[in-house]
């Protein structure tokens, strides 16, 4: 009797308690006090439309797609320059999201899908990407930068590759134009 008492003891500690490892071990926890100063601090993109209304920063959303030379040119080095990343991680809301990913993306209140809903086929631009990404010479260009604020309107969008100056220079330019 008092084994069989231990160990349902055993299993409802196990069982309050694995929430709160798992928490703790998920690096995009939106409670989590650890930050790492030299990367970006990418968030989903729920727990930056949470943090807008709380925080005085901007949403920073960065539009890749799967096998794009550029996208990944901004990720190993644009976002890995730490007067970059000081900048994103003190001015914004960073969200990294795949422009043509077939998950449906709730933003704003409205839910955003891939309207090409068969899986073996190519992804096609996803919905929320059109939704805020403007053509340039009737393209998309990869990647994409847009800058949301506070009350969801679109303050700036990039496309292309922003080398470290160019984003130094963007962002910069940007949060002095908006005090």
């Amino acid at each position: 009797m008092q084994n069989n008492l231990m160990k349902y003891k055993n299993i409802l500690l196990f069982y309050f308690l694995s929430p709160i490892y798992c928490l703790g071990q998920n690096d995009n926890n939106i409670f989590s006090n650890e930050i790492d100063i030299n990367s970006v601090n990418w968030i989903t993109l729920p727990q930056a439309e949470y943090l807008l209304k709380e925080e005085n920063k901007y949403i920073l959303l960065f539009f890749y797609r799967e096998g794009c030379e550029f996208c990944e040119k901004m990720k190993t080095q644009t976002f890995k320059d730490l007067e970059v990343v000081n900048l994103i991680n003190h001015n914004f809301l960073p969200v990294m999201i795949n422009g043509k990913d077939k998950k449906p993306i709730l933003y704003n209140d409205s839910i955003y899908v891939n309207e090409k809903s068969n899986e073996s086929d190519p992804p096609f631009f996803h919905n929320f990407f059109k939704h805020l990404v403007d053509l340039r010479n009737e393209n998309y260009y990869w990647p994409t930068i847009v800058i949301i604020d506070k009350n969801y309107n679109k303050i700036i969008q990039g496309s292309g590759f922003w080398p470290r100056e160019l984003a130094i220079r963007n962002f910069k330019y940007l949060l002095a134009k908006e005090k």
